[in-house]
């Protein structure tokens, strides 16, 4: 078998001496959707904040296509090939369309394919590209989350990281955003998905890793763990009659 692209041993992190995570691993292999689920405050964000050199792990090994990126900072892991699309979108609200998209694609990285790969993001998001000129500040919820993971697409990552993309959004487009992330694997992307809906996620995700208070506590394939009792129970609302 081909080694992991992404390969997490032993990270533990600590905010102002709380533990976090601890002793936490998990993998992601080319072309997967792996999910890291759990209930808020489990630990699922600050985990792959590590990963993207938004935090600086207290100790562990995070290695990306077989090279140590523990503790390098975000522009490094971005060059590397990691994109980090954040909670809460955090789109330009004074910017169109076109330039928050432009943006994302301005790291050395990408810069000379960003007008390739704004044609590209804009077959994908059909919806972004009729409205490019528009302000993002005037989009809505679910069209700002869209935005900021077509930004994230821009810097041509080999593997992006949605934290909590459905958060927020309604019932109807949190089926559309599941149905993106599903298309963006058969594109090639490998995806890491932080998500509170254990539901959906279970469902897309070639494998799963869940988290109880900044620990690993079961893993498996997606479709193993939605049938797995303590998770029907714990996450999914669904006790074993």
């Amino acid at each position: 078998m081909a080694p992991p692209l992404l390969e997490v041993e032993g990270l533990a992190y600590a905010y102002a001496g709380a533990v976090a995570v601890r002793d936490v691993a998990f993998a992601v292999g080319e072309g997967e959707v792996v999910a890291l689920v759990g209930a808020n405050g489990a630990g699922k964000s600050t985990s792959v904040k590590c990963v993207a050199g938004a935090l600086r792990p207290a100790r562990g090994r995070i290695r990306f296509a077989g090279d140590d990126v523990a503790g390098l900072p975000v522009h490094e892991v971005v060059a590397r090939g990691i994109t980090l699309v954040p909670e809460g979108r955090l789109v330009f609200p004074q910017m169109t369309i076109e330039d928050n998209l432009l943006v994302g694609g301005w790291t050395p990285r990408a810069r000379d394919e960003r007008g390739r790969r704004l044609d590209e993001v804009f077959a994908i998001f059909a919806r972004l590209a009729e409205r490019r000129h528009q302000l993002a500040g005037s989009l809505s919820g679910g069209e700002q989350q869209m935005l900021a993971i077509a930004r994230g697409l821009m810097s041509g990552p080999r593997l992006i990281i949605l934290d909590e993309p459905s958060l927020g959004l309604m019932p109807k487009l949190v089926r559309e955003l599941f149905r993106l992330i599903a298309s963006l694997r058969e594109r090639g992307v490998s995806i890491l998905l932080v998500e509170q809906n254990v539901h959906q996620s279970l469902k897309i995700a070639d494998r799963a890793y869940v988290l109880e208070k900044g620990s690993i506590a079961l893993s498996g394939p997606g479709a193993e763990l939605a049938d797995n009792p303590y998770v029907r129970e714990a996450f999914l609302g669904l006790a074993e009659a």
